[in-house]
């Protein structure tokens, strides 16, 4: 085999290159696909209001501090406003509560860090992905030895802790098959529990993972740092809001080739993210 050929393939295109540089015969190219063309705008996107769904208790994404939303997924909303001339409005809705919202119509767009699932898909459109993460470990740094390898990790039968109705608890079903799996109501919940040594491993979206494993005055708690799933990150809309949904896509596309997705990201996020 040469570079993946075989001799006599390879030989053949040889010539077969030659005999149309020498002839200057003209071979056909690839017809690509239209270009899509974006739908008439209508619904949502008509409005100069667009009404976004969040909720707060998932750093650096979206977050309080100081009584203030904040995180990347607030930051992306003001920016999605002076970019496509609307008026941002923040509704608060617990986490089990805004897919329910977003279909009622008591808003428009859920930024809120969500994974664009197939479960989700079923009931919600998903715009472009604006980040792929994953699921993640925590446990406390002096047990580390005990999950040296992923494999280790997936082999335990300790106490594993997940958020309740997340991609956490999913991932954590199908995965850890020894494991006596713990489910938790918050984060916060989780983290004290694993701190308090009710659970011994905590599963969540890498944010959670990088943010308090990677804090340099943590000293009790590290992040295993095994990506245990892959999910794409978006932004999601109703079924029926199609003109929203691809003009959202657009923006990000925008975003993306211009940078300005990476420095919205950076001032949350120190790690290096790749966009796909």
């Amino acid at each position: 085999m040469i570079g993946g050929l075989q001799p006599l393939r390879l030989n053949t295109l040889l010539c077969c290159l030659a005999l149309v540089l020498l002839t200057g015969c003209y071979v056909n190219p690839v017809t690509l696909p239209p270009p899509v063309r974006a739908p008439e705008p209508s619904g949502t996107l008509l409005k100069p209001e667009f009404r976004i769904g969040i909720a707060p208790h998932y750093p650096p994404l979206a977050f309080k501090f100081r009584g203030e939303l904040v995180g990347v997924e607030v930051d992306f909303a003001h920016q999605l406003g002076k970019d496509m001339n609307k008026q941002i409005t923040f509704v608060e809705i617990p986490w089990p509560e805004l897919i329910p919202a977003l279909v009622d119509g008591k808003i428009d767009i859920i930024m809120s860090g969500m994974s664009a699932t197939e479960d989700r898909a079923k009931l919600i459109s998903f715009t472009e992905s604006y980040m792929h993460i994953g699921q993640m470990a925590l446990a406390r740094a002096k047990d580390q030895g005990a999950y040296a390898s992923v494999d280790r990790l997936f082999d335990t039968a300790s106490r594993v802790g997940y958020v309740s109705n997340t991609t956490g608890e999913q991932v954590t079903k199908v995965l850890f098959l020894q494991a006596k799996l713990v489910p938790q109501p918050t984060v916060e919940d989780g983290v004290a529990a694993l701190r308090k040594g009710s659970i011994d491993v905590f599963i969540h979206d890498a944010p959670t993972i990088w943010r308090i494993g990677g804090n340099p005055g943590e000293t009790q708690l590290i992040g295993l740092y095994w990506p245990l799933s892959e999910e794409p990150l978006a932004w999601a809309v109703r079924k029926s809001d199609v003109p929203l949904q691809f003009a959202l896509s657009q923006q990000l596309k925008d975003w993306k080739l211009s940078g300005r997705l990476q420095q919205l990201m950076s001032r949350w996020i120190s790690l290096r993210i790749t966009t796909i």
